[in-house]
């Protein structure tokens, strides 16, 4: 789990969850070029240095380039029609990839929280609609279960 300031914006499962997602992150923004920086040094440790990220086409996020220089590194960004909306791909050295759940920065802080838990918890297998649309219906009561 990363902390900025008094919100958690990344929740990751333990190296031995299942299911799509291997967790969710809530940026502030839907522009790749502040945003992209801060995921990537918060997953290093699970996949190092992130080579490579893919997004859906049409998620809305602002891409300007299709490289982006982070830490004097160069990662390549690839859109696909294909990739399921509200997940990005980090391809790191040596292969490694997390899926991340991206929950859209203009989402109710209750309803966020809810969807960053439930794609850590090893136990959810559910796929990035289903975790979505159940955080917006259990983010204000901490008792529901979203786990499936």
């Amino acid at each position: 789990m990363t902390t900025v300031g008094d919100e958690v914006r990344l929740q990751l499962k333990p190296a031995t969850g299942g299911g799509y997602v291997d967790g969710a992150w809530w940026p502030r923004s839907r522009d790749a070029r502040v945003e992209f920086p801060g995921v990537l040094a918060a997953v290093r440790d699970q996949v190092g240095n992130v080579e490579r990220i893919s997004y859906p086409l049409g998620d809305g996020w602002e891409i300007a380039h299709r490289k982006l220089v982070v830490d004097g590194r160069v990662v390549r960004l690839e859109g696909f029609h294909s990739m399921q909306a509200d997940t990005l791909a980090l391809i790191g050295t040596q292969q490694r990839r997390l899926i991340l759940l991206v929950v859209a920065p203009d989402t109710a802080r209750d309803d966020a929280n809810a969807a960053l838990r439930t794609a850590a918890d090893p136990d959810t297998t559910a796929g990035a609609e289903d975790i979505l649309a159940g955080a917006r219906h259990a983010g204000s009561d901490p008792a529901t279960s979203l786990t499936t």
